[in-house]
């Protein structure tokens, strides 16, 4: 059996194991870390960001996050994970996106933030709904592997 493959994110603020089989390279376009299984349903998409000296609060940065984009949750649809080296909030939902005549195709959404001195990593996992029991186990176990570390 191989050794889970540890890797870095472009900017060298956060590394997250390798589920078995997947694999992971920067995003040329958004940036971050585009994590993924070959014929998987979904992708994650992880990105850093220069923090406070401070450590945020995981969770109020995900209520902001999301408020952001339109996505309004309750306190209760929010769950803490422990990893090694800062703190983690994720959340999960369904959202439908209507285009003109055709019938509304609806997404599986988790998404998190991760928090510690210096540094803020936003995590988003997406997939077809319905179909996101297939991976999403997987995609948390990874998840509870982020160690943050501030870019000197």
């Amino acid at each position: 059996m191989t050794e889970p493959k540890r890797t870095s994110d472009p900017d060298g603020r956060f590394s997250i194991v390798l589920p078995a089989g997947w694999s992971a390279e920067p995003d040329e376009d958004q940036g971050g870390l585009e994590v993924w299984l070959e014929d998987g349903i979904g992708t994650l998409h992880l990105i850093s960001f220069e923090g406070d000296e401070d450590s945020a609060d995981p969770a109020e940065e995900l209520y902001a996050f999301l408020e952001e984009d339109g996505v309004e949750i309750e306190e209760d649809d929010v769950e803490d994970l422990d990893i090694e080296e800062g703190e983690l909030s994720i959340c999960e939902y369904e959202s439908s996106d209507e285009e003109d005549d055709e019938e509304p195709e609806t997404t599986f959404w988790m998404q998190g933030v991760a928090t510690a001195p210096g540094v803020l990593v936003f995590a988003t996992y997406i997939c077809p709904a319905g179909e996101q029991e297939a991976e999403r186990e997987i995609v948390r176990k990874a998840l509870g592997t982020l160690r943050l570390m501030a870019a000197e």
